[in-house]
């Protein structure tokens, strides 16, 4: 033990193992189970005294490969991220740095998902031109749950590309309103289908028309949050990044075709009634 300092870590996990990242009494999240590994190792006495303060908080089924916490604590740092791996399950801690005291995670530069969305025959030429609308600031508020917050907003860069049966998107900004990913890929995902067209998603972004739904959670990656930080990443808790991701993939992509299977097998079925 050494005197109390404040660290950030960085940290990965499989949404489907967890109800979430924020902590919900008598639920497991990414969060509860942090929590509970670093008070088993002794880094913290408790969430509140030890301030720990995780930067996003993502819903059921989404999963992260570069969330961070940051918390008080007088652990060593060479040894923290190999004590925490040894205690936590389904989260992976891999990076860290040592911060201010008045650091918090809350108050990021950036943040980039990338959505992992099955591809359906949709127009990408269209697709890549609705998702420069999205670029800039907007009003959000068709693009959100607001929770009261403002919903003006402003993306960094909204990006799509193919690759295999996957069309990946990545978008970038500084802060997201809850939902507002999810929304955003869901009215891609209906302007390539055919579903809406440019001039209703340029008009939901001035606040008029309507929802253009939600698209699934477990599709939805937080790769990382850009702290401006130098992070370490000693040996003891590397991870094989690429590898995760592609085991994300590969569950989406699993997840279509059983989709695909069932809707074909109701279909026959339903042909075969005598009605």
């Amino acid at each position: 033990m050494s005197s109390m300092g404040r660290l950030a870590v960085k940290f990965a996990y499989d949404g489907a193992r967890f109800m979430g990242s924020q902590r919900q009494p008598g639920e497991r999240t990414a969060e509860s189970e942090l929590l509970h590994a670093l008070i088993k190792i002794g880094a913290i006495t408790s969430a509140d005294q030890n301030r720990f303060r995780v930067a996003s908080r993502t819903d059921r089924g989404v999963s992260a490969l570069g969330n961070v916490f940051a918390v008080d604590t007088e652990f060593r740092p060479p040894e923290l991220l190999a004590a925490l791996n040894a205690s936590c399950e389904d989260v992976h801690c891999y990076a860290l740095a040592e911060v201010q005291k008045n650091f918090s995670p809350r108050r990021a530069q950036g943040r980039w998902y990338r959505y992992h969305l099955p591809y359906r025959g949709q127009d990408l030429e269209l697709m890549a031109e609705g998702a420069r609308e999205f670029e800039g600031e907007h009003e959000f508020r068709l693009f959100c749950k607001p929770d009261g917050k403002v919903t003006l907003r402003s993306l960094g860069s909204v990006s799509l590309c193919r690759e295999g049966e996957l069309i990946v998107i990545d978008i970038r900004a500084r802060e997201f309103l809850r939902n507002m990913v999810r929304r955003i890929v869901s009215a891609l995902d209906q302007l390539g289908q055919g579903k809406v067209t440019l001039m209703e998603v340029r008009s939901a972004l001035q606040g008029h028309g309507r929802s253009m739904g939600l698209a699934d959670a477990e599709g939805l990656f937080l790769m990382d949050i850009d702290m401006g930080l130098d992070w370490r990443y000693p040996p003891t808790g590397r991870m094989p990044v690429v590898v995760a991701e592609r085991i994300h993939r590969a569950r989406v992509q699993l997840r279509f075709e059983e989709a695909l299977i069932e809707k074909t097998h109701l279909a026959s079925n339903f042909k075969d009634l005598d009605i």
